[in-house]
């Protein structure tokens, strides 16, 4: 019986090695074909560090649901004793199936339909079935090669040596690409026709609507120290932006561009070469570029590095020791919602952006070298972007990812949260504008102060950004202090658009705009009527578009959105401000007029492009 007892102890081990490492060759190979997929759609990347985080994570993932196969495995070898002899081959079958269908699914719904995709109808059910025959027929064709390789004298060390060496192979490979992509740029100086222009720095404030800003009317005000830059500067109090989520909105800022014409508009795309951005303007009439970023959405992955002869992005501390383009697998996702979804009473801002103190400390030592002179320079501060942390920091804060809907009672708490890091992001820009003073950089240069979008807070029964075009999502501060400003502490009533950020502030640098760009130089008087402002989204399933002449803004939305709104609403601004009657079922021949002009200015929109 100690002879049997032993055997069958070391049938099942060995059961339980060649089903854990199929599980794992599985994993791999799921891992292996996304990361490929992601680096090949992508814009150019700076680390290649995805290749061994797929290869670790997905391989780890595959051994454990091989493990947990191959208690199945043997109890049901009694009655079909082949499946024990095909285990490593069946356990990389089963997850590759599994996991590639999983992951197939989710890149699928991201990249082809843009999150659009309904489940239940004729095509999500056809997709469905096409992504599980794709994995099942894989799965099949990886049985057929595991159990090949198990039959194999040593083939179980073969496979573990394999299963070793492409985790080795794949860490090195990624350690050298990295290296010589990140290898420093040559050194240049500004060229001479650049001399005498001033500096130019552009900040942005991430998720900063208007009147979250004293200048701008809240009361008390938490912005003394922007509502003192707008006494330098020229404010325009009725500034829009283009879309309601970062990288398409800032796209527009940077290239005076439609999110529809630029093409960055929904989560896995990447700003286009073909563009020209504002720092390659600048770099082109000799001006040194930089730029300090702390936002995954405008980080080299994405390609908005163009044109910067310096560009700081400053990586948060992703959970689970990702990297950058690691945090595009769609492992990470889940693993990242598993780990904030346990944790969600204790989170911190560095696993999620860096800070305005972080920031600032990054700029004051760029500063202290005494970069190139006439420079432009981009600052883009996260906060006050959810997570909404109470300050001084302690832990506590909301996330969205971890919190798509709260109860509409928590909308005190929220915004008093968001309010104090609008608070602390003013703090800061204190902080900034003593260290430019300091390098007597102050009055001679040329500052805008922008948003790339705003937030809600239930105004229409929702959170967040992203899902609407209404004014509490659109209204951006917008504040420009030119060099030795002539109209200091003025104030500009006429609508304006993110769309004129670049070619203003060149303007104003002395400089003319390139023949791409769209926007107006908004210190040059308008001439006949003025701009109809166009925006648009295209987010998790919600495709809007809005437009916006005179007093009369007309919103248009797809069938079923997961956002619930309407096909079309129409508002008049002067009358109903905060967009809360909808005149469209009432005033069916102004809904139609400003549809028509909805449909001729995208048509426009596309046709300059073309």
């Amino acid at each position: 019986m100690h002879t049997d007892a032993t055997t069958e102890a070391g049938g099942w081990a060995r059961l339980v090695l060649a089903t854990a490492l199929g599980g794992a060759w599985g994993g791999v190979l799921v891992g292996l074909l996304e990361a490929t997929l992601i680096v090949a759609t992508a814009g150019p990347s700076e680390e290649y560090w995805l290749f061994p985080y797929a290869v670790v994570s997905y391989g780890l993932l595959g051994l454990l649901i091989g493990i947990c196969l191959a208690v199945v495995v043997g109890i049901g070898r009694r009655w079909w004793p082949s499946v024990a002899r095909d285990a490593a081959g069946g356990g990389a079958a089963a997850v590759f199936a599994v996991l590639g269908a999983a992951v197939a699914r989710y890149n699928v719904v991201q990249r082809v339909f843009h999150e659009e995709l309904d489940t239940f109808s004729a095509t999500g059910i056809v997709v469905h079935i096409g992504v599980l025959a794709a994995a099942l027929g894989s799965g099949w064709a990886i049985l057929r090669v595991g159990r090949a390789v198990q039959r194999m004298p040593r083939g179980a060390a073969i496979g573990t040596a394999a299963l070793v060496g492409c985790v080795v192979i794949s860490t090195a490979a990624a350690g050298v690409a990295s290296k010589g992509a990140q290898a420093p740029a040559p050194l240049r100086t500004t060229s001479a026709a650049a001399k005498g222009h001033p500096n130019v720095i552009l900040i942005i404030a991430d998720t900063l609507r208007a009147d979250a800003l004293g200048v701008y009317g809240a009361r008390p005000s938490p912005s003394p120290v922007i509502d003192g830059f707008a006494q330098t500067a020229v404010r325009f109090e009725q500034a829009y932006s283009q879309s309601t989520w970062t990288r398409p909105s800032i796209a527009t800022i940077l290239t005076s561009l439609y999110p529809s014409v630029h093409g960055a508009t929904h989560k896995l795309d990447a700003l286009p070469d073909r563009v020209t951005t504002l720092a390659e303007a600048f770099r082109a009439n000799g001006y040194w570029t930089a730029g300090f970023v702390t936002n995954i959405n405008v980080a080299p992955i994405f390609n908005f590095q163009q044109g910067y002869d310096e560009y700081t992005y400053l990586q948060p501390d992703f959970y689970f020791w990702a990297s950058d383009s690691a945090t595009r697998l769609a492992i990470y996702k889940g693993l990242r919602v598993v780990r904030e979804r346990a944790f969600r009473d204790r989170i911190y801002f560095y696993n999620y952006y860096q800070d305005a103190a972080v920031l600032g400390d990054a700029v004051g030592q760029w500063l202290e070298q005494r970069p190139p002179s006439p420079f432009f320079l981009l600052l883009h501060y996260m906060d006050p972007h959810d997570p909404y942390f109470e300050i001084p920091y302690n832990g506590h804060g909301v996330a969205r990812v971890t919190n798509p809907d709260p109860p509409a009672a928590r909308r005190d708490e929220l915004h008093k949260l968001y309010v104090e890091d609008v608070a602390y992001l003013d703090a800061h820009l204190e902080d900034l504008f003593k260290r430019l003073k300091a390098h007597d950089l102050y009055d001679n240069t040329v500052i805008a102060f922008t948003a790339d979008h705003g937030e809600e807070f239930q105004e229409h029964g929702g959170w967040w950004h992203g899902t609407t075009l209404y004014q509490e999502e659109m209204h951006v501060p917008l504040i420009v202090k030119r060099a030795h400003e002539p109209q200091a502490g003025s104030a500009e009533s006429r609508v304006v658009r993110s769309l004129d950020v670049a070619p203003t502030i060149m303007a104003a640098a002395g400089l003319a705009p390139p023949a791409s760009f769209e926007g107006h130089d908004l210190f040059t008087p308008p001439s006949g009527e003025p701009e109809p402002l166009f925006a648009e989204e295209d987010l998790e399933g919600n495709v809007l578009n809005a437009l916006r002449i005179g007093p009369w803004k007309i919103v248009t939305a797809n069938p079923n959105n997961p956002r619930g709104l309407h096909p079309v609403e129409l508002y008049n601004l002067d009358e109903d401000p905060s967009e809360h009657r909808n005149l469209a079922p009432e005033q069916p021949a102004k809904t139609d007029e400003l549809l028509r002009l909805l449909a001729r200015e995208r048509a426009q929109i596309m046709r300059r492009e073309s």
